[in-house]
C-alpha cells in the first residue's frame, strides 16, 4: 500500500472511488466539508476557524508531499475521491498513538453525500491492514462521541470490538466510547 502511495498511484477503495495520500490541493476540499454543521457535531476540533484548519492539514499535506519526493515516510492521512469525477468523498488517516510504540489511531471524517456507501468502513479496514501488516502495530484505536451511531458501526464493521465509556468527556453532556482491535483479535477475523 504505501509504496503504491508514495509512486503517486491511487489505491482503488470500492468501484468508483480511489483513495490517495492528502496533499496541499486536497485542503480545500477538507475545509469545504468542514463547514457543514452536520459533519462537525461530532468532532471535538471542530467548528473553528478555517486557519485553524488550514495551519493543521497544511504540514502533513507538505510531509506528503515531501515524501512522495524523496520516497521516505508519509502521513497515512488520505483522501478519497470519485473515481471517474474526481469529487472529494472523504478523508480517513492513521496516527501513532503519543508516546506508546506499536499502537496506532484511526480516524475519518465525511461529507453528508459520502455518508452510507460504505467507504468509512472500507477505508478503516484497511488502515488497520496496514497497520498490522506493514507497521507491525500490536494494537489500533478509535474513538467517538457516544451519541455518533454512524461512527461505532464504522469501528464495528471494521472489526473493532468496544472498549470502554467515558462520561462527560467532550462536555458535561458528550461522552466518548473506546474501540479497538488488537494483532490477535486481527488474526482472527
Amino acid at each position: 500500500m504505501k509504496n503504491n502511495l508514495l509512486n503517486n498511484n491511487s489505491l482503488p477503495l470500492q468501484e468508483n472511488y480511489i483513495v490517495s495520500l492528502l496533499l496541499p490541493a486536497d485542503i480545500d476540499d477538507i475545509i469545504d466539508m468542514l463547514e457543514d454543521d452536520q459533519v462537525t457535531r461530532y468532532l471535538p476540533f471542530a467548528p473553528a476557524p478555517e486557519c485553524v484548519y488550514r495551519d493543521y492539514f497544511a504540514p502533513i499535506a507538505e510531509q506528503n508531499e515531501s515524501s512522495l519526493k524523496a520516497g521516505t515516510e508519509p502521513s497515512m492521512t488520505l483522501v478519497i475521491r470519485e473515481a471517474d469525477s474526481g469529487t472529494f468523498a472523504g478523508m480517513l488517516g492513521l496516527v501513532p498513538a503519543a508516546m506508546t510504540t506499536g499502537v496506532y489511531e484511526v480516524g475519518f471524517q465525511f461529507p453528508q453525500r459520502s455518508w452510507g456507501k460504505g467507504l468509512a468502513s472500507q477505508g478503516c479496514q484497511m488502515l488497520i491492514q496496514y497497520a498490522f501488516d506493514e507497521l507491525r502495530a500490536h494494537k489500533v484505536t478509535a474513538d467517538c462521541y457516544a451519541n455518533n451511531k454512524g461512527s461505532e458501526r464504522v469501528m464495528v464493521k471494521s472489526g473493532m470490538m468496544k472498549e470502554g465509556h467515558q462520561e462527560s468527556y467532550y462536555s458535561p453532556e458528550e461522552d466518548r466510547v473506546l474501540y479497538g482491535i488488537t494483532r490477535k483479535q486481527y488474526l482472527n477475523l
